[in-house]
């Protein structure tokens, strides 16, 4: 009977918290009403702490929920910071050679997150190509990624493209290297773009097409999804670029991009740095393959 007094503040803790959070995520809550929220609950506890003062194991139990709040408080303070981003701008931007004349180019985009009242010009208006609401819940993934990469928990994609290419390549060329410690990068999808380069340098491989190239990539040179393919594909257009490499697990999405954008670029999906080279050399060398079919 005891132990059930200690747990029934605790668990009501617990499950009020979990309400608390399902009413932010879904935008009931803004992060300031959250936080305020979270902060009554301690309130809340310690003053039953008080009130049962001559029930000690009741007592006890309202302490052991007042601990919990506490920190699920302090866990949950910056929710109310979060409320600045109203929305997340995608933005043209320039597709890159890292390693001129190897004709393979890194398609990436801007982002910008921007405040209450803020908004962000344009010269030409076609540069802009999405503003994402910011919900609570993209709020709150930030957040999430921020603390796990904070306890080593998660690398940072940055610091994941660096390993990896490194890694895989053994040896960077300077390029590659003062691509790598720009301070602007975010995100990880220039990986597979930054191999190809420096291979067919290395290799003095022909490549007589401008490729746009997009992917990440492990240590073992296996080709991972990247996100926001859609506006990389518009880059690549937009830019002329008539063939396009993203990895297999992106090709469906875009493909899709291509038939609804009614655009003239050849695409393939990739799973590895080796069949991405192959696809290169396709491209680059169609009649060998078509004599090869033949046969």
């Amino acid at each position: 009977m005891e132990k059930q007094s200690v747990l029934q503040p605790f668990l009501g803790t617990v499950l009020i918290y979990l309400a608390f959070l399902y009413l932010y995520l879904f935008d009931y809550l803004t992060g300031m009403d959250f936080s305020l929220l979270l902060l009554l609950l301690f309130i809340t506890n310690i003053v039953f702490i008080f009130v049962s003062f001559r029930l000690r194991s009741i007592r006890r139990a309202f302490i052991y929920s007042a601990l919990l709040t506490f920190i699920l408080f302090n866990y949950e303070f910056a929710t109310f910071i979060l409320d600045e981003t109203e929305s997340i701008v995608l933005f043209y931007q320039p597709s890159e050679e890292v390693i001129p004349h190897t004709g393979i180019y890194v398609l990436g985009i801007g982002s910008a997150e921007l405040g209450k009242g803020a908004t962000l010009h344009f010269y030409n208006e076609a540069d802009r190509f999405e503003n994402i609401t910011a919900t609570n819940i993209i709020r709150y993934r930030s957040k999430y990624d921020w603390i796990f990469e904070l306890l080593n928990l998660k690398e940072n994609p940055v610091e994941d493209m660096r390993d990896s290419v490194q890694h895989y390549l053994s040896d960077t060329n300077s390029e590659i290297n003062e691509f790598l410690n720009r301070e602007d990068l975010d995100g990880n999808s220039a990986g597979l773009a930054l191999v190809l380069s420096s291979i067919l340098h290395e290799k003095k491989e022909t490549n007589n097409l401008g490729i746009g190239v997009t992917g990440a990539i492990n240590k073992r040179g296996k080709v991972r999804e990247i996100g926001h393919v859609k506006e990389k594909i518009q880059t690549a257009a937009r830019d002329r670029h008539t063939h396009v490499i993203v990895p297999h697990g992106n090709l469906k999405e875009a493909l899709k991009v291509k038939k609804d954008l009614n655009l003239g670029i050849e695409i393939e999906g990739v799973r590895s740095v080796e069949e991405a080279l192959g696809v290169i050399e396709r491209w680059n060398f169609p009649s060998n393959y078509s004599e090869a079919t033949a046969h």
